[in-house]
């Protein structure tokens, strides 16, 4: 046989192809019967053989049954396909209902795929011409201007996306997992920038991760992964930090940089089920397609409609599996294509265009609606002189909304973190419903910024207004209450206290015991918004009820609140 048969979950929809670049025979078969073949043993009533454990879980907890889209290619199928030699199998989806083939020569027998019983249409894909990357653009910074915050060049992005003020509640993207579509990510595994996700067990390479060319490495190709995640996984103190440092990373190399082809579509479609399968619960992609190398498979602008493109139905097959999905735009603005590129258009996703520091479109984002009268883009981030981490060891900045796409994923983590019992759609909805062009959106702007406090407060997060929530005095706000001696205690101000501090006026905070006695204490982390979080685990805190205070250091300005400790169980 010329291909392994994979029957656990982890791999199943990845073929061993892996011997290099793929030639100019490439075929989409479409079937019409995935389950053909008396072996066939999956059943949507035991998905345990197909789903992992997570994906089960994400799909239980958002009320997603699991369905035939679900089921897995048949073997019987993909060994029918191998045993006519001319053909080897280069993937398998089980949500298109499809194989991509390769033909040995040009002289591959098409016909003998159009006889199988289980095909309904043979198309040809391949294309040979080889193509140049467009690199990033990078664009003028002024030199000696640095952010004086910790999170160093990635400020402007927080500040743009109100996104401190869940940092600050210590809502980082921890437990969420993201995967990452994209060309390569070379130096990712030696660069300074991520040497945290690497020390902490955060970045999981997977077998066949590497699907536009086959194995496991994905530091490899191109850079253009490992620039775009500077937006979204960095965690390089006083240099560079993420939307979501603390999130955990899949990278998937599904783009061929030495050409454009239509298949990389397809490396991008079962690289996403691979995703859904592991339980993974955002996805980026800072890609996007429209006209291709020898133009074979060319798409139109009024195929932009969210059912054309294979790799747009899959996008929101993706959504309707609990996946929050996260694209790019796309450069085409100121080009004579002029819109969004495809997956842009898919329904239920969040396509992101880029803007400038001070909000205004970037002339290169690709304009919506969609061809169906969508708005498209959905919502908007920073692309424009945009900061990641070079491999020279620098912080230097490009253009594209290869950036603002993750730093919108990296943030929408966060929320899904502060909110984990809300839905990918109910977290995909608030980020919506808090941006700047809500109620007057665009073709060029969508519904605009996201405010994330703002959709925060929209999933039923506090405001810091309401005098009922309010447990303590003049506005502080400590929480969860009661918490566990091995809890996250999280604080909160009202924007009138916010108003009566000096700006970054370092602040004291302490725990007291109901004998007065001070038990713990400690200095809050760089003021930059009116909330915090504290661990509680190596404290030793008794059980009991405890006073929690903040002070500045002239102990002219005090807040205080009562918190009930429980012994953890």
């Amino acid at each position: 046989m010329k291909r392994v048969l994979f029957a656990a979950w982890v791999l199943l929809g990845f073929s061993a192809h892996g011997l290099g670049q793929l030639g100019a025979n490439l075929h989409l078969v479409r079937l019409s019967d995935k389950t053909w073949g008396e072996n066939y043993n999956h059943q949507v009533e035991a998905p345990e053989t197909f789903l992992s454990p997570r994906a089960l879980d994400r799909r239980e907890r958002q009320g997603i049954a699991v369905d035939s889209l679900d089921l897995p290619v048949s073997e019987d199928v993909l060994v029918a396909i191998d045993v006519l030699n001319d053909w080897t199998v280069v993937h398998a989806s089980r949500w298109m209902s499809s194989v991509v083939v390769e033909g040995r020569d040009s002289l591959a027998d098409v016909q003998a795929l159009v006889d199988l019983p289980f095909v309904t249409e043979v198309r040809h894909i391949g294309a040979s011409r080889p193509r140049k990357l467009d690199s990033i653009h990078e664009a003028w910074a002024p030199k000696n201007l640095l952010p004086t915050t910790a999170y160093g060049h990635g400020w402007q992005t927080m500040e743009q996306l109100n996104l401190a003020s869940l940092h600050s509640l210590g809502f980082q993207g921890d437990g969420l997992w993201i995967g990452v579509m994209d060309a390569g990510f070379q130096l990712m595994d030696t660069h300074d920038a991520f040497e945290s996700l690497r020390a902490s067990g955060r970045l999981i390479t997977l077998p066949g991760a590497n699907v536009a060319h086959g194995g496991s490495n994905v530091f490899a190709h191109s850079k253009h992964g490992t620039s775009i995640m500077g937006s979204l996984g960095c965690a390089w103190t006083d240099s560079l930090i993420g939307t979501a440092p603390a999130a955990t990373y899949f990278p998937f190399v599904t783009e061929d940089v030495e050409m454009e082809r239509l298949v990389e579509e397809e490396h991008w479609i079962v690289a996403a089920e691979r995703a859904d399968s592991l339980g993974i619960d955002l996805i980026n992609t800072s890609l996007g397609y429209s006209t291709f190398d020898g133009g074979l498979g060319n798409h139109e602008v009024a195929e932009l409609d969210g059912r054309t493109a294979r790799i747009s139905v899959a996008s929101a097959i993706a959504g309707s599996k609990g996946m929050l999905v996260v694209t790019s735009a796309g450069n085409s603005g100121d080009d004579p294509w002029r819109q969004i590129t495809f997956p842009a258009d898919a329904e239920g996703i969040l396509s992101v265009g880029a803007v400038r520091a001070n909000g205004a479109h970037g002339w290169f984002s690709g304009y919506g609606p969609s061809a169906d009268g969508r708005i498209k883009p959905e919502l908007m981030a920073l692309g424009v002189s945009a900061p990641y981490p070079s491999y020279d060891g620098r912080i230097r900045h490009g253009n594209g909304t290869s950036f603002s796409a993750p730093a919108l994923c990296g943030a929408a983590a966060c929320l899904w973190e502060a909110h984990p019992d809300a839905t990918a759609e109910e977290v995909r909805t608030a980020l919506i419903q808090s941006a700047s062009h809500f109620t007057t959106p665009n073709d060029s702007m969508g519904y605009g910024i996201p405010n994330l406090w703002k959709a925060h407060v929209l999933l039923g997060g506090w405001d810091g207004m309401s005098e009922d929530a309010t447990l303590g005095t003049n506005g502080l706000r400590a929480f969860p209450n009661p918490i566990e001696t091995d809890g996250m205690l999280r604080w909160v101000l009202t924007h009138e206290d916010l108003e009566s501090l000096e700006s970054n006026e370092p602040l004291m905070w302490e725990l007291t015991n109901a004998a007065g006695e001070r038990v713990a204490q400690g200095a809050v982390p760089a003021w930059t918004s009116g909330g915090g979080h504290i661990p509680l685990q190596n404290l030793g805190l008794a059980s009991g009820m405890h006073a929690f205070s903040l002070r500045n250091v002239q102990e002219s300005w005090v807040r205080s609140a009562t918190v009930l400790v429980v012994r953890a169980e």
